[in-house]
């Protein structure tokens, strides 16, 4: 198979799954995984390594594969299956032995507000390993009501600039716009002082999901 090609910022690379998030030929895979821009999801660590197969994410919702691609909140997938009349598959529900990747997608009350707050996880004893996760799956792990053992991972929060200048400009000595770029590298860094690995993850992408304002 050739190898594909994505620029950095447009795959997610590294990402590890313990067999409850994807099915590969009909059969749940557990093993390194990336995911591309797309919300696609391929096995191995990155588009360079491995065979590349693609992963479908298992879904808990009759004739409904594409609601359960973890891009939308877990609140906001079953209001939408609520008013939709999609069926649950009550013999599929997950009993999810570890936090589910979550990749957000900022909506238009969140531009109005000019900001997002991300929420991440990783194992306590794997100081590289970080996962982006929902606020409903924080929430589980914080409120220990999760479905596995939360005393193994450590969370953490990060307030995401969205909207302004993408770089601070002083536009006169009390008139100082903060930058999108700066603002999230700041917050990154002083993150990852605690949280190591935080760094890592965000990878220099510090102007994702922005809307350049002035």
């Amino acid at each position: 198979m050739s190898i594909r090609y994505y620029p950095s910022f447009r795959v997610k690379t590294n990402l590890r799954t313990e067999g409850s998030d994807f099915l590969l030929n009909g059969k749940p895979y557990r093993g390194f995984y990336y995911q591309t821009f797309d919300s696609r999801f391929y096995s191995g660590k990155n588009p360079a390594t491995g065979k590349n197969e693609r992963l479908t994410p298992i879904s808990t919702y009759e004739n409904a594969p594409g609601i359960n691609d973890y891009v939308a909140p877990y609140s906001a997938v079953e209001k939408f299956a609520s008013s939709t009349g999609v069926k649950r598959l009550t013999a599929v529900q997950p009993n999810k032995t570890e936090p589910v990747s979550y990749y957000p997608t900022p909506t238009e009350q969140d531009y109005k507000k000019g900001s997002i707050v991300r929420y991440f996880v990783k194992r306590i004893n794997d100081q590289g390993y970080v996962k982006e996760i929902s606020q409903e799956e924080y929430a589980s792990i914080k409120n220990g009501t999760a479905t596995y053992d939360v005393s193994f991972y450590q969370i953490a929060e990060l307030f995401w600039k969205l909207t302004g200048p993408i770089n601070t400009v002083r536009l006169s000595q009390y008139d100082i716009r903060a930058g999108i770029v700066d603002t999230n590298k700041r917050l990154t860094e002083n993150l990852d002082k605690t949280f190591l690995g935080i760094k890592a993850f965000i990878g220099e992408e510090y102007a994702k999901f922005s809307r350049v304002t002035q």
